[in-house]
Order: C-alpha cells, then sequence, then structure tokens
C-alpha cells in the first residue's frame, strides 16, 4: 500500500493475520510518512522478506493463529538486520501485561495497544532514530578497527622494508579476487583485514632472521615457519579480528597438504587462505626482493599454472589468472 506527498518515505513490514489491522496501522502512518507496507502471516513469507527485502521497521501483531511475535522475533535476529520490531496488541495492555512484558524481554522494542495506536508515528520515528545511532556507532567503531587494523600492517612494513607497500597491494587484489566469489559484505570485511594482517606474526621473529639478505640456514627457516602460529596467539585474544584470522594463521598452508604450520589440505584448508596464498605468491614473484629480482607477469602466471594443484586451489588459481590477464 502507498501514499503520502511530500513526506519522508517508510517501508513497514507488517506481521499479521488481519486487514483490519493492516488498515489501522497504514492510516496512522500515512499522516506522517509516505509508507510502503506489506502484510505477510507466515514464517516463510517472513524469512523471504527478510532475505529478499529492504525495510525500516517490522510491525508484529501479538496475537495471530499461525505465528508469533517470538518465532517472528527470532526469524529477524536470525537475518542479522537491525531493524526496530514493535509489537501491535489491538487490545488493553492491562489484560495482557505478563505477555507484554515477556515479549520486550524477548527483543521488542515498544508494545503498542489499541488505546495508544495514536502514538505509533512517535514511537517509529523514535526507534528510527535510535537504528539510524546505532548504524552511525557500528561504523565509527568498525573504522576505527580499520584504521588499527592497517596501523599494524604499516608497522610490520617499517620494519620490514624489503616488502615496502606488499601489505596494501595483496590486500587489495584479495578482496579484487574475493569479490568474484559471490561472498557476503562481511565475508570481505574480514578477508581484507586478514590479508592486511597476514605477516602480523613476523612482528615476533627476530631481526636476525627477519631481516637476513641471503638464504636462511634450517633453523632460522623454522623460527621463520613459526609466524603464523605467532599471527593466531596475537590475534585470537582481540575478539574483532577472530573473523580475519583465516589468512595470518593459514596462508601458508598448500593445497596437496605440504604447507605449514598444520599441514592442512584442501578445502580443510580456508577459503580466505586459499584465496590469499595464490595473490601473495604472485604479489611476491612480481617484486623484488635483495635475493633476486622480480618475475615478468608472464613468468610469473606460468608458475602459478604449475603450481595448481599443489599450492593452490585449481579452480581459484584459474579465476585469478583470467582476473590478472583481463
Amino acid at each position: 500500500m502507498k501514499n503520502g506527498n511530500g513526506l519522508p518515505h517508510l517501508r513497514v513490514l507488517l506481521v499479521d493475520d488481519s486487514a483490519e489491522d493492516e488498515v489501522l496501522i497504514f492510516q496512522e502512518l500515512t499522516k506522517s510518512f509516505k509508507v510502503i507496507l506489506k502484510r505477510i502471516e507466515t514464517e516463510a513469507a517472513m524469512q523471504f522478506s527478510m532475505e529478499e527485502e529492504t525495510w525500516d521497521i517490522v510491525l508484529c501483531a501479538y496475537k495471530m493463529e499461525h505465528f508469533s511475535p517470538y518465532k517472528a522475533l527470532e526469524i529477524l535476529n536470525k537475518s542479522k538486520k537491525d531493524l526496530p520490531f514493535i509489537v501491535i496488541l489491538l487490545s488493553d495492555i492491562a489484560e495482557d501485561e505478563s505477555a507484554v512484558l515477556t515479549v520486550i524481554l524477548a527483543g521488542a522494542r515498544d508494545v503498542i495497544d489499541k488505546e495508544s495506536l495514536k502514538r505509533l508515528t512517535l514511537t517509529v520515528k523514535r526507534e528510527l532514530r535510535l537504528a539510524a545511532e546505532r548504524m552511525q556507532h557500528r561504523v565509527d567503531i568498525n573504522t576505527a578497527y580499520d584504521r588499527t587494523v592497517l596501523a599494524w600492517g604499516m608497522a610490520l612494513e617499517l620494519r620490514d622494508h624489503h616488502t615496502s607497500g606488499h601489505t596494501q597491494r595483496v590486500a587489495d587484489t584479495t578482496l579484487r579476487l574475493a569479490r568474484r566469489m559471490d561472498m557476503t559484505r562481511e565475508q570481505l570485511v574480514n578477508i581484507h583485514r586478514g590479508a592486511l594482517l597476514h605477516d602480523v606474526g613476523k612482528m615476533g621473529v627476530p631481526d636476525l632472521v627477519l631481516l637476513k639478505e641471503g638464504p636462511l640456514d634450517n633453523i632460522e627457516r623454522d623460527i621463520m615457519r613459526m609466524h603464523p602460529q605467532l599471527a593466531y596467539n596475537m590475534l585470537m585474544p582481540v575478539i574483532f579480528l577472530r573473523d580475519a584470522i583465516d589468512i595470518p594463521y593459514c596462508h601458508h598452508e598448500k593445497w596437496d597438504g605440504t604447507g605449514y604450520p598444520r599441514g592442512l589440505k584442501g578445502e580443510n584448508i580456508p577459503l580466505a587462505a586459499r584465496l590469499f596464498a595464490v595473490v601473495d605468491v604472485y604479489d611476491a614473484l612480481t617484486s623484488d626482493r635483495p635475493y633476486r629480482k622480480s618475475w615478468a607477469k608472464a613468468k610469473a602466471l606460468e608458475h602459478i599454472v604449475s603450481e595448481k594443484g599443489k599450492s593452490f586451489e585449481p579452480t581459484i588459481a584459474d579465476k585469478f589468472i583470467e582476473m590478472v590477464a583481463a
């Protein structure tokens, strides 16, 4: 249902099995909003609406024959969408006071009864403002997180000048490759953070080993190979980085199981690490190092092809080659 001119838009999902309630609610909201309202009355319809459509607020009748606000709240929470959820109780709240308290404890932001339906608009405006404030708070926190992650990556490069620019390049390229895998926004955020922190464990490697100009001996190589485990030990206690730990911990694992630190094989290696491994090797090969000059692009791609099924998952290697060649 649509109505209103010159008013702010409001997209309302109404969970209610009463067409009469729909009319009452719509008439009240159109006093202050240009309303797009969809009424549903089944679990399946709500699951679809949460997954496939965009809403500003969810209104839910307390009493329905085949659905309940508790189940509706469960579906909303599983969708991970921070939408205001208001229960509509078109009876006297005094008659259902214990039920009202229960639904508030379950997560409803407010309950509107038949006597206070006229304050629905004010309640909606309040909840939209609070939702916007929560969103801005999350943006501010995530910005702070990302700046912290970037600073850690830059700190390592200041210590190891041989890899200057490597961290940002591989992070950007891994993100490009991940986007070709139809990943969610949350997955992309964690992949980008993990790529920026992929070598953070090297902060625990002694300068004598990390900055050595020539080849490493066996003992030095064993020390260097500790850096994924060191990264895990550093990052795991940081709650906001736990979902970004796959790349720092597993980017030296190999598709055929010959990598380290755990010798993971095939799809037991986290997808993020499988993506990053190809990017990391290609960037290393096409960059100057103290012990060799950079390889030409064609030669580096030939190496990627030769390592399909060994170091790299074949389908990911193919996607990477296709992306670089485009």
